[in-house]
């Protein structure tokens, strides 16, 4: 295992110490108790990892462990923005088995529908799933969905699209993104 892998497994172990003193001490563990780390406190089985909101996580693919670091991260549910063949029932077997709630909304396109970002918003705006990890192969797609919520929301486009690329949102998405939004072309 690389060194920097091996850091950031160790550099996560004390938070989820913490979070297991806490639940233990407690009996119970809520949204109130945890937010969704920085990166500095992810591994790289969280490829791509940003914290997108305090209680939004969003990465690329999740990497051997992920699912299990995600659960003793603290977050309550995983949204996989995979297609089915890109391993997403392998990934809600592991969530099933770890115990953490699992949904996927599947991106095939260059930019998600508006049925999708609803129902994107149905989910990270219900309180029982928070926090919540979102995720897709490299985190373009995260940033896609993510850009189209918050302007959906009432957020500047500009500024959503600057938050889209902040999660991962490359010009190979933006395109489409930018003209969902009604903004001009990407330049090069």
């Amino acid at each position: 295992m690389p060194v920097a892998q091996t850091y950031a497994r160790r550099a996560a172990r004390p938070l989820a110490l913490s979070l297991a003193i806490l639940i233990t001490a407690t009996g119970t563990l809520s949204a109130a108790d945890v937010q969704a780390p920085f990166g500095d406190k992810v591994s790289a089985a969280l490829m791509n990892y940003n914290r997108a909101s305090p209680m939004i996580g969003s990465a690329g693919v999740l990497g051997e462990g992920g699912v299990a670091e995600a659960k003793a991260l603290g977050f309550t549910a995983i949204l996989d923005l995979r297609s089915p063949e890109e391993g997403t029932a392998e990934e809600a077997a592991a969530a099933g088995s770890a115990g953490i709630g699992y949904y996927n909304i599947p991106v095939a396109t260059k930019s998600p529908t508006d049925d999708q970002v609803a129902a994107f918003a149905s989910i990270v705006e219900d309180a029982r799933n928070l926090p919540i990890l979102v995720h897709c192969e490299s985190a373009n797609r995260v940033g896609a969905m993510w850009a189209l919520y918050r302007a959906g929301k009432g957020v500047p486009a500009e500024i959503a699209v600057e938050e889209g690329r902040t999660l991962g949102l490359k010009p190979s998405r933006e395109v489409a993104v930018r003209e969902r939004l009604g903004l001009p072309p990407l330049t090069q």
